[in-house]
């Protein structure tokens, strides 16, 4: 079994796993290679969903509040789910330095999830990696009535800089959605656990916004006596995770889902083997989709190994979950962006190298 995820930002999960194939073709040439490209719940989950649930792909056009419309993919599912990325939903990135990835305003996560439901799903599923608001979630909120205040009562603008002066939250005219929501990540953190790591930096787009955020999640908690800047997933985001939280949503790793799409608890009893990697290895990868395969596979008993471009702090720990080895796709010492340009050949030849350790390993003779 081939099943990576993928190896942002060069190479999507699909092209991944074609090239673990041509290297693995030639070294094992009359065995079946199944190929399962695989998310953690960001960018292209839906995809998968596809792939793996036999949805069908729709388009949903949103008139935002500039005016300007924007088309979002989504897809609908046997079981009546729709499905859909956060990402595809919010758009590009608007963000100044240093956080050029992250978004100004929520409401079109907001806007797309209150579209959808006038197709009267049974669930909905949202993939929430790869993307960061800093708006702390209030203009996903808005698109549901919740209004925040700032000290004179007027109602906040939508966007970073208004956040700074919330004052209150009123949900005189709240409508949250009455149908359960399902939000996909790759790390089950809570917000409090999330702002204590060094790389958390949503601050420095403006000074008080970390404490602005605390403010506005502690006022939905306060309103429905529960504490959501403690709960698991509400890390993700940048605030999504909180106002997520606070309309009913529950969280799970996205690998997982789509595990259970792709009914690879029963498939991965008929392999010898499994491949799978990423661009990047650490522990935090456990709740991801290479965390999940090791896992799979060593209930199955069978042996797992990862190629990757880069192991970071706590890699090892994806030993524990189930992998029999991690490899880079090096062959010499490269600069970042001269391996990323020569990926696919890498990875090809990579698994060319770790197929002719299996052939050994599986015929010792």
């Amino acid at each position: 079994m081939i099943a990576p995820d993928r190896f942002h930002p060069t190479m999507k999960a699909l092209a991944v796993a074609q090239a673990m194939a041509r290297g693995l073709q030639p070294v094992f040439p009359h065995d079946e290679l199944l190929m399962y490209p695989w998310s953690s719940g960001g960018a292209g989950t839906t995809d998968l969903a596809v792939r793996y649930g036999k949805g069908r792909v729709r388009h949903e056009r949103l008139v935002l509040p500039t005016g300007r419309p924007r088309d979002v993919k989504w897809a609908w599912l046997p079981d009546g789910t729709v499905i859909f990325d956060a990402k595809d939903a919010l758009g590009a990135p608007d963000g100044p330095n240093p956080l050029r990835h992250t978004y100004h305003d929520s409401y079109p996560l907001g806007a797309m999830i209150r579209s959808l439901l006038r197709y009267q799903p049974r669930q909905m599923v949202i993939a929430l990696g790869d993307v960061l608001t800093a708006d702390g979630g209030h203009g996903l909120l808005q698109a549901f009535g919740v209004q925040p205040l700032d000290d004179k009562g007027d109602a906040l603008a939508k966007g970073i800089r208004p956040l700074l002066h919330l004052e209150e939250v009123r949900f005189d005219d709240m409508d949250p959605p009455a149908i359960p929501i399902v939000a996909l990540t790759d790390e089950m953190v809570s917000w409090n656990d999330r702002v204590k790591r060094e790389d958390f930096r949503l601050d420095l787009i403006y000074g008080g916004l970390l404490d602005a955020s605390h403010r506005f999640g502690d006022l939905l908690a306060e309103h429905i006596a529960m504490p959501l800047r403690g709960l698991p997933g509400t890390g993700v985001g940048g605030g999504l995770g909180i106002a997520l939280a606070f309309l009913g949503s529950q969280f799970r790793p996205g690998a997982e889902y789509l595990a259970e799409l792709a009914s690879m608890t029963e498939i991965m009893w008929q392999v010898d083997w499994v491949m799978t990697g990423g661009a990047m290895l650490s522990e935090g990868g456990l709740n991801g989709a290479v965390g999940m395969m090791a896992r799979m596979a060593r209930d199955a008993g069978v042996p797992a190994v990862a190629l990757t471009l880069e192991m970071r702090t706590g890699y090892a720990a994806l030993y524990g979950a189930g992998l029999s080895g991690i490899y880079s796709v090096l062959d010499r010492p490269r600069s970042l962006k001269e391996a990323q340009r020569s990926l696919p050949s890498l990875i090809e030849k990579a698994a060319w190298r770790i197929g002719m350790w299996m052939q050994a390993m599986s015929d010792p003779s």
